[in-house]
């Protein structure tokens, strides 16, 4: 005989991660429409594809566009510079070239507290900072949180972590809806500002609400309740749990993925390889017989591959300075 009470046949059986009550009989009612899904093992195996997918796809994305950038020419790597040049002083080749202290000086001005926007739009400049301060913070937060899930005792997961994460959320989410406003309401903003640009950041709020909610609402605002999450995400403690994701985690899940893949392909990855040595203090000299001279020679020996009423089909790019020079009488 079976009991009116008991769980139907195939139902999961998963408590709270803080209360310890049932999952279905915790929170708002919507949940209850949405069990069949969460059952689904397909769907917890749509998502682990998906989030450790993006992150491999991330890696080597990553990797490739990196060494694609390395090995441009140096009129390409030119069009990556930004700031001014050495080149630009009277009789540079006498000073002395920038020291690696100066250059890291310089990236953590740029990189950290945003020197340019500072300077040039100083209204425009307090909403990136609370964004980018707040994103640095929860980048660390959440390095804390992984080591600390596999070193520490769950019960002694601190208060303060829950204090500094929701601090970290309310800095970026501030600044990130400062940074929309700004974005639509400068015209001096605005006119460089494309379409999928304000897609990118309405997408970059709702992941730091939905996140806020995953930790404040489905973990009751719980440290313990997170760490050990974490843990069993981390370690593959809870297969269960993994193919039966629940829906905040699993959007949270599917949110960094999307970041993930996204990532290789946005102007910041091209920002960070701005200080690369050649292209953000492209400084050395180009003397006759050094390394520059011979990388010049080599693509002005290329033969141009289009052809237009002033550029012929298949010369040489140094045969045209030197027609330029002889001019139209030879």
């Amino acid at each position: 005989m079976v009991n009116e009470l008991s769980p139907p046949m195939g139902a999961i059986h998963r408590t709270h991660p803080r209360t310890g009550a049932p999952q279905e009989d915790v929170g708002f009612s919507w949940r209850i429409c949405l069990s069949s899904v969460r059952r689904n093992k397909y769907m917890g195996l749509i998502i682990i594809a998906v989030f450790y997918g993006s992150i491999f796809f991330c890696v080597i994305a990553c990797i490739v566009r990196l060494v694609k950038f390395a090995k441009a020419p140096l009129h390409l790597r030119w069009e990556l510079y930004r700031g001014s040049s050495v080149y630009e002083l009277t009789d540079w080749w006498t000073r002395p070239q920038v020291t690696f202290l100066e250059k890291m000086k310089s990236a953590a001005l740029d990189v950290l507290f945003l020197r340019d926007f500072y300077h040039r739009n100083r209204g425009f400049w307090y909403f990136l900072f609370l964004f980018h301060a707040g994103l640095y913070v929860l980048v660390a937060w959440h390095l804390w949180l992984f080591i600390g899930a596999i070193t520490t005792h769950i019960d002694a997961a601190p208060t303060w972590g829950l204090v500094w994460g929701h601090v970290a959320t309310a800095l970026a989410v501030i600044g990130g809806v400062g940074i929309f406003i700004k974005r639509m309401t400068d015209e001096d903003l605005s006119a460089y500002y494309t379409p999928i640009h304000y897609v990118k950041w309405v997408f970059v709020i709702l992941t730091l609400v939905e996140a806020f909610y995953a930790v404040h609402i489905y973990f009751d605002a719980s440290m313990p309740a997170v760490t050990k999450y974490v843990r069993q995400q981390v370690a593959f403690e809870d297969l269960e749990m993994k193919f039966h994701p629940h829906m905040a985690t699993a959007a949270h899940v599917l949110f960094a993925s999307a970041w993930l893949i996204y990532l290789p392909f946005s102007h910041i990855l091209r920002l960070f390889f701005r200080y690369y040595h050649q292209i953000r203090w492209d400084d050395v000299p180009n003397v006759r017989g050094g390394a520059v001279e011979r990388k010049v020679e080599k693509l002005l020996n290329q033969r141009v591959g289009w052809s237009a009423p002033h550029v012929p089909h298949g010369r040489k790019w140094a045969d045209f300075p030197s027609e330029r020079e002889q001019g139209p009488e030879g």
